[in-house]
């Protein structure tokens, strides 16, 4: 997963396909993944869980919260992905979106303002 963050953050468009399992890629992936790295500038990953994802295993899930700035708006992606090892090597295969991911009041806000959740995004909740 952090791999597949720092593709994104960088642009690395081939490493991104690559590593998307190949049953799941589309014939526009690479021009999707283009567009996003075109328009957004990514500010942080944080790993909520994991499950699985060791050499031994076959499947591995990785839920967290991923902050972007897209235009003047900085929003985030809180997403459970499931992972397939085959031959050695891991692929993403799906993400369920999950709902925004809300610290709790004292918590620093996800939006990384270094303001608490409560004087920040958390007015508006």
């Amino acid at each position: 997963m952090r791999s597949r963050y720092t593709a994104f953050y960088q642009g690395n468009i081939d490493y991104l396909v690559a590593t998307h399992h190949p049953t799941r890629r589309s014939l526009d992936s690479r021009r999707t993944l283009r567009n996003t790295a075109n328009y957004v500038t990514w500010l942080g990953l944080t790993v909520i869980e994991t499950r699985q994802g060791q050499p031994e295993d076959k499947t591995g899930m990785v839920e967290f919260v991923a902050l972007y700035r897209e235009g003047g708006d900085t929003a985030q992606i809180h997403e459970r992905s499931q992972f397939l090892q085959q031959r050695g090597r891991w692929f993403y295969v799906e993400g369920e979106m999950l709902p925004l991911y809300l610290p709790k009041r004292n918590q620093p806000c996800w939006c990384g303002s270094g303001k608490k959740f409560k004087q920040c995004h958390g007015k508006k909740a």
